[in-house]
């Protein structure tokens, strides 16, 4: 009998102190931009392309849009890991608008997510079809540049329509005409419901990424060198943590 309950009390011990061993063991890195690359799979050029576009998203809608990339997580889960690592940088805004876009390359897995601000438009249904289609299947090849490039172009184009601006960042000559008219946008937002119902709302990320001007097919090379004028990373706004998004595997 008391050796049963020196065996629960250790149990109980084992259940209490090894959360804390393990996360006294990982540790997260410190942002310096909007784009991080910890891993190194990316190119200078690139991460400067996607800072371009975080650093107009957030001068003109306030919202923050971040990446990070990591060799491991240190024995932690995605979910875990990702969610610390939004806390402790503070992604978002006061009132938590703010994404993160998290991959680690040892595990290949992926984690989008989202601050409790910007839930009503980043849904996780929305978010994982943005992943599904834009990020693993370039992941999965290890096209770290396109997956990351169309992952974080779809976040962005999505955003802007939420807040009514235009991104200058984001390609030219995609979708440019449907801005064209205000009378034909409405017939086109018109036109995507009634198609959608028909059928039977299989449209899925269609009608939102060719209103934000981003092509499924977009590669690295097309994008333009920045969007200027726009300040730099001056820290993030002290969002408190996220509150939905997806994982994946790649």
């Amino acid at each position: 009998m008391i050796r049963i309950k020196k065996i629960v009390i250790i149990l109980l011990i084992s259940l209490i102190i090894l959360p804390i061993i393990i996360e006294a063991k990982a540790t997260y890195p410190k942002p310096t931009d909007f784009a991080n690359d910890f891993a190194g799979v990316l190119s200078p050029d690139v991460l400067r392309k996607v800072n371009n576009i975080a650093i107009e998203l957030k001068q003109k809608t306030g919202f923050e849009l971040a990446l990070a990339i990591v060799p491991d997580m240190q024995g932690e889960d995605s979910y875990t890991y990702a969610n610390k690592l939004y806390e402790k940088w503070g992604i978002g805004s006061q009132n938590d608008e703010g994404c993160l876009l998290f991959i680690s390359k040892k595990e290949r897995k992926l984690k989008i997510e989202v601050g409790y601000g910007a839930e009503g438009f980043l849904p996780d249904g929305l978010v994982g079809e943005i992943a599904d289609q834009y990020i693993v299947p370039y992941l999965s090849k290890d096209e770290y540049i396109s997956g990351v490039l169309n992952g974080i172009a779809a976040i962005a184009n999505i955003t802007a329509m939420h807040y009514g601006v235009q991104l200058t960042g984001i390609p030219k000559g995609l979708g440019g005409g449907v801005r064209s008219s205000k009378i034909n946008f409405i017939r086109l937002i018109i036109g995507f419901i009634i198609i959608s119902l028909f059928l039977g709302g299989r449209m899925g990320l269609f009608p939102f990424l060719l209103l934000g001007g981003l092509s499924g097919g977009m590669r690295g090379g097309g994008w333009s060198g920045g969007s200027g004028g726009f300040g730099g990373f001056g820290g993030f706004g002290g969002g408190l943590s996220g509150g939905g998004g997806i994982g994946r595997s790649f």
